[in-house]
């Protein structure tokens, strides 16, 4: 048998000559993504479900072979709680700005009407005043003699009448996702609150709802063992509108991780990279809402999860200014080791970090399931995730050229004898 040789200074010479391809492919991927007309890749508008077509259309164009039999979708569904409507704050007669001023909790329920605050802070909490039919604002700043998060988690479960709850945020901003209601929760900047809130008016509209979504599965079939696969994953799916004007973009998280995917795709389908191995690419979503989409794949696979050779997933590609970051990197220390020494051979990135198991992306159910897998994201650079401004025009994409470079190079090695990498001479 003829073994295929992967030449690393053959791969750093292509890299000089692909990369301004490889980054402008990407940055036209993560502006599509990131566009309004896909809502945030969210529940609302049916942002996810047309991110997850268009994708499968870049499936296409690269002829990738189907790999739910005769589609590229895998359905499946998901309660999820949407704001499609009116989101209004006021407090003191002072419109506030969502996702600038303050967020909604992601489970928060609809609620209208006009309330007085009432504040709990370390000065009252132990005897707090009444709250019945009124908005509490919970102040943790200053000594709370140990009645920290279990004291507030207790409280806002009873609720004791209120209407809903304001939490002071110091510094950022972070949304998520949900798939049930609660009480109304707002979490307002400080610097946004007027010094002495006393009372506030809320038009927020929520809806939980069933969505239907799809993983995106497609793969390019290898030269000598077909049924055995390694796979490339990452998820599409984004936080969504909170209100009808109110998106949050998701240009890094995961715009940017779909864009890599993507363009690995291009890659190994070129003949010239052709693979032994299988090569699979699944666009998840769900991930937001908690792994759901990575979830059901694993208890429902297309590819049976024994013929799994490896997989890499990958999010939050759009910075790298410090280099890389691989969950599972010191559980699985030989292909971290590999990993590693690619990069230092090609003298790609700044460094390549590891750390243990994390219940943190897609990559999780499958290790659980014993399929060796890798989670990759970048480090350093620009600060933005899951708020408003995480947006196209700001994400650098530092190293995305970079990056590309060393995760191919490692599909490829997975791929084949290790001592045929031979390092630059």
């Amino acid at each position: 048998m003829k073994h295929i040789i992967i030449s690393l200074s053959f791969v750093f010479f292509n890299f000089l000559i692909s990369s301004a391809q490889d980054s402008a492919y990407a940055r036209s991927i993560v502006n599509v993504l990131a566009s309004d007309q896909y809502n945030g890749r969210g529940y609302v508008h049916n942002g996810c479900k047309r991110a997850g077509e268009f994708i499968a259309g870049e499936f296409e164009k690269l002829q990738l072979s189907k790999g739910n039999g005769e589609s590229y979708f895998q359905p499946f569904n998901f309660p999820v709680n949407t704001f499609p409507g009116k989101m209004s704050v006021s407090i003191n007669n002072h419109l506030l700005t969502p996702g600038a001023d303050y967020i909604v909790s992601a489970s928060c329920a609809s609620i209208k009407g006009k309330f007085p605050i009432v504040t709990i802070d370390s000065s009252n909490f132990r005897k707090p005043p009444p709250v019945f039919n009124k908005i509490v604002l919970i102040d943790t700043t200053g000594s709370w003699g140990g009645m920290n998060k279990d004291f507030i988690k207790h409280f806002v479960n009873d609720k004791n009448g209120a209407k809903g709850f304001i939490f002071i945020e110091e510094k950022k901003l972070t949304w998520t996702v949900a798939d049930v209601q609660s009480a109304p929760i707002i979490h307002v900047l400080r610097n946004s609150l007027p010094s002495l809130p006393l009372k506030i008016r809320l038009k927020i509209e929520a809806e939980l709802i069933k969505y239907n979504a799809n993983n995106i599965i497609g793969f390019i079939p290898g030269t000598l063992y077909p049924d055995s696969f390694l796979l490339i994953t990452a998820h599409y799916d984004h936080l969504g509108r909170m209100g009808k004007k109110t998106i949050f973009p998701g240009a890094n998280d995961n715009a940017s991780g779909i864009a890599m995917l993507l363009n690995m795709a291009t890659y190994f389908t070129n003949i010239n990279h052709s693979l032994p191995y299988s090569v699979a690419f699944i666009a998840f979503a769900g991930e937001e809402i908690g792994l759901l989409g990575s979830y059901y794949y694993t208890e429902s696979p297309t590819i049976p999860l024994a013929k799994i050779k490896f997989l890499l997933n990958v999010d939050l590609m759009g910075t790298g200014d410090d280099g890389i970051m691989v969950v599972n990197g010191s559980v699985y220390e030989n292909d971290f080791n590999m990993m590693d020494s690619i990069n230092s051979k090609l003298h790609l990135l700044a460094k390549v970090e590891k750390r243990g198991k994390a219940h943190n992306s897609d990559h999780y159910y499958f290790t659980e399931k014993n399929v060796p897998s890798f989670f990759c994201y970048t480090l350093g650079g620009r600060t933005a995730y899951h708020d408003i401004y995480d947006i196209p025009s700001t994400l650098p994409l530092t190293k995305f050229s970079e990056v590309f470079t060393l995760l191919k190079t490692f599909i490829q090695s997975k791929a084949l004898p290790i001592n045929t990498l031979r390092p630059i001479k």
